[in-house]
């Protein structure tokens, strides 16, 4: 199993009427409801073009034909370059790779299990434990330090990742300017602006305010960083009950009208960006209000979700993998595998969320990075399928053992032993008696140690001494003017 080349698309949560409904349904809100843009220049482009701009409101309604024309125009296929071009992604079709979530704030101290705030050494230590994780394929910036200026902890948190895995990177920025400057940051390490449109080295994304609005930062980031090709995502996070209709089908919808809002005036401005269109959304627990990140409706939404993006021929960005436990229990076991394995089944390119994060996206550990990294080959292993040759039909093993025999022996079994069974790395399968002599380790016990080690003895190749400096450079810049 090349765990750079799984493949999803086996399951179809909408029949082909369905994805056409709800995709032009959200095209009819854009015309006849609008999207708020709280961006003065935003408006002029949106104008500019022949959207109906209200200025005393802000709200655009944009045409079908306009929004329709940019969705023709993001690119099919989205390559995001690791510094290791083994480790590159290519986001197209139902090609499928997991990486993290986004902005947890607390730690768990992987020495003393005290719940903490974040430090940039933190950040370090997660970009390198990823770098090892084979079923994780990218990072992400997943936990805010606190230990750093907060107006640019984006870029602090992009530099320890760049300087700590040789993986692709995704960052999200915290203003307009720090969108650039992450730009910045991928160019330089990519080796200059033209070698960077071949090999981009950083994906920067940007979300809706549900429902139908885009803030002046997103909406700045969006305009910089398309003016530049860089690639973005593009999405939207309602939340059903409270940010969005109760009905999952009504999601879609608010996500299409919302999405395909931001994905319009990225392509006015930069013709040809490449984009993944985005989705966070998922449900609220009407009982209190609060987002439900393990919910298994969010595998539901974001299955469907990645339908109506591929009948747009535009790659994906989805959400999978977290939970509302406070601990790696069984709960998180459950709430994350199910979500996980709904998506990747569905084809999502670029699953994140889907590694390292409990508590509804506010808790990191190390544990959990190694946890789920073996729930993620298990997933991986599912994609892979079932594989019907002369070979593996087995008939000449079947005739060569005959009735009330077994298969142990033969060479057959040996040499179909890896390519067919994934064999956990972490999980056990010894018998009670062999457990217990191993000291009866939980999975959390198990997991840490391995997190220990990887840490101990995993290094990573480093960046050229000139590229530190500039990264360094760019944030040392940013201190002294954001």
């Amino acid at each position: 199993m090349d765990p750079y080349n799984l493949k999803g698309g086996q399951l179809k949560i909408l029949d082909g009427s369905e994805v056409e409904e709800i995709f032009q349904r959200g095209l009819d809100v854009l015309e006849d409801v609008g999207c708020y843009f709280e961006h003065d220049e935003a408006l002029d482009m949106f104008e500019k073009h022949g959207a109906a701009v209200d200025r005393s409101d802000g709200i655009v309604r944009i045409p079908r034909k306009m929004a329709t024309d940019a969705i023709d125009l993001c690119p099919p296929s989205v390559l995001l370059a690791a510094r290791d071009p083994d480790k590159d992604i290519l986001a197209e079709g139902d090609r499928v790779y997991f990486g993290p979530g986004t902005l947890p704030v607390k730690v768990r101290d992987l020495e003393t299990g005290e719940i903490r705030n974040g430090t940039l050494k933190d950040v370090e230590q997660f970009a390198r434990l990823i770098d090892a994780l084979e079923f994780i394929h990218f990072w992400k910036g997943m936990l805010t330090p606190f230990d750093v200026n907060q107006k640019i902890v984006d870029l602090h948190m992009a530099n320890a990742a760049f300087n700590n895995t040789v993986k692709q990177i995704s960052q999200s920025p915290f203003s307009t300017a720090g969108a650039i400057d992450l730009w910045r940051m991928g160019v330089a390490v990519a080796g200059g602006a033209e070698a960077f449109r071949q090999r981009p080295m950083i994906i920067i994304n940007m979300l809706a305010v549900s429902p139908l609005q885009w803030t002046n930062e997103n909406i700045g980031a969006i305009m910089a960083l398309s003016e530049r090709r860089c690639p973005i995502i593009v999405g939207s996070e309602p939340q059903g009950g409270t940010t969005g209709p109760a009905p999952l089908a009504g999601q879609l919808v608010l996500n299409v009208a919302e999405t395909v809002a931001g994905i319009t005036l990225a392509q006015l401005v930069g013709p040809g960006t490449p984009i993944l269109w985005g989705n966070v959304g998922s449900i609220s627990d009407m009982r209190t209000g609060q987002f439900g990140s393990g919910a298994v409706e969010l595998g539901l939404i974001n299955a469907a979700m990645n339908q109506i993006a591929k009948f747009c021929k535009i790659p994906t960005y989805s959400t999978a993998g977290m939970s509302d436990s406070k601990v790696s229990d069984a709960q998180s076991g459950v709430e994350k595998s199910l979500q996980v394995l709904t998506v990747a089944l569905a084809g999502g390119n670029y699953i994140h969320d889907a590694a390292g994060m409990i508590e509804t996206c506010l808790l990191v550990t190390h544990e959990q990075f190694v946890i789920d990294n073996e729930m993620l080959g298990m997933v991986a292993r599912v994609l892979d399928g079932i594989r019907v040759t002369p070979e593996t039909l087995s008939i000449e093993a079947i005739r060569q053992v005959g009735p009330r025999k077994n298969f142990m022996g033969l060479r057959h079994t040996l040499d179909n032993i890896r390519p067919e069974h994934y064999l956990p790395r972490l999980f056990d399968r010894s018998t009670r008696e062999a457990w217990e002599a191993k000291g009866a380790k939980d999975i959390q016990e198990t997991a840490r140690e391995k997190a220990r080690h990887i840490l101990a003895t995993h290094e990573v190749e480093p960046l050229p001494a000139e590229v530190r400096e500039e990264l360094d450079a760019i944030i040392k810049e940013a201190e002294a003017s954001y």
